[in-house]
């Protein structure tokens, strides 16, 4: 009887283990993202503004470069007062420049938000449609390596990448 018991005991908890078993799934975000045809674009996109910033940055440095060079040539001839107008001015561009260079900076990482974060909810909601769909509990991104260890799970990418409409291409596992 005792047998029996115990027996009905450790099926229940095994039936109950089975019941609570939790669907964990993995994918590797980076390379969907780069496999999402919007990625080319937003990258020649965003490639063409850092372009912008670029040839203006440039710009101000030639021209910080040619007053300098006036500068140098011409000083023996300035007077006093002329000398520290042109240092000053020289100072001030200088001070210029490097402020432009970071707001240009920001502006570029901004920027690069702004044309990537659609393309990032767009695979998000596919893989949330995915989890739902085949009853996962948890999908983790391989790609970001806070995974440290896992039992051999199913790597979603390939449906993802099918609710997406790309081919998908050989994903960098765990």
């Amino acid at each position: 009887m005792k047998k029996v018991v115990i027996l009905t005991l450790l099926l229940g908890l095994t039936i109950t283990s089975a019941v609570n078993a939790q669907k964990i799934g993995h994918i590797a975000l980076d390379s969907l993202l780069k496999n999402m045809p919007e990625s080319d674009s937003a990258r020649k996109v965003g490639q063409a503004y850092y372009q912008q910033l670029e040839t203006t940055i440039e710009a101000m440095q030639k021209e910080l470069q040619q007053k300098y060079q006036d500068y140098q040539q011409n000083s023996a001839s300035l007077t006093e007062l002329v000398k520290k107008n042109k240092e000053q001015e020289l100072n001030d561009l200088n001070q210029r420049i490097q402020s432009f260079q970071g707001q240009a900076q920001s502006s570029l990482q901004k920027f690069n938000d702004s044309i990537t974060r659609p393309i990032i909810t767009k695979a998000k909601n596919a893989i949330s449609s995915i989890a739902k769909e085949h009853a996962y509990k948890y999908i983790l991104d391989t790609s970001s390596g806070v995974v440290l260890y896992s039992e051999d799970g199913d790597d979603v990418y390939a449906m993802v990448a099918e609710k997406l409409g790309i081919k998908p291409k050989a994903a960098k596992g765990k």
